[in-house]
């Protein structure tokens, strides 16, 4: 790989496989021709929407646990499976609810780009700088250190140790998010959501 432009304070890798969890199984299964990306930038903008709004989320990455949550509602015939993934991640209450309450972020990368990602992350403020990860056709957004933001700290970032890091972390959450999607009973998906949670929040 190519050491990165300091005036571009991305990260962009390609990996051969991403490492999922196989159903009803402990082991691993790899699927060729995925990729992970992690970006750095800022949130330039943040506003409340209805997850369940595709107007209002048009557009915009699908991140967090909720989008692991709709991935396995669309594989699933079971309102019952569907709406346990769903509550378990955004709360008990919300499996009732007509509305999913969440927030669009708009992230300003570092190397000159827009971004935006829905997700029930709620955390996330205003000049935050975060990393915005891209694997396995899924999307996450987690806070970083302030220092990954600073230009001078391109060089840095440019490591390959630093980049097989972030990948690794990357691949993680991705993988937490494959189990959520094939759990297949309430302390599964409950397991999976505790996961994603502690794999793929900041």
């Amino acid at each position: 790989m190519q050491p990165l432009c300091p005036a571009r304070l991305w990260l962009t890798v390609a990996v051969s496989a991403l490492v999922l969890s196989s159903i009803g199984t402990t082991a691993n299964a790899q699927r060729a021709g995925q990729s992970t990306t992690v970006r750095t930038g800022t949130v330039s903008a943040m506003r409340s929407v209805d997850l369940n709004d595709s107007n209002a989320i048009g557009g915009a990455l699908v991140g967090g646990a909720f989008g692991a949550a709709l991935t396995r509602s669309s594989k699933s015939s079971s309102r019952r499976n569907r709406n346990a993934a769903i509550g378990a991640v955004l709360g008990g209450a919300a499996a009732a609810s007509k509305t999913r309450p969440g927030r669009v972020y708009t992230i300003s990368t570092n190397e000159g780009t827009m971004i935006q990602i829905a997700t029930e992350q709620t955390e996330l403020r205003i000049d935050d700088c975060v990393y915005v990860e891209e694997s396995g056709g899924t999307a996450n957004i987690r806070r970083a250190p302030a220092t990954v933001c600073e230009p001078e700290s391109a060089e840095v970032l440019a490591d390959a140790d630093i980049v097989a890091e972030l990948v690794e972390e990357a691949d993680e959450c991705a993988a937490a998010k494959q189990e959520l999607v094939d759990a297949d009973d309430d302390a599964a998906v409950d397991r999976a959501v505790r996961k994603v949670k502690i794999l793929c929040y900041d």
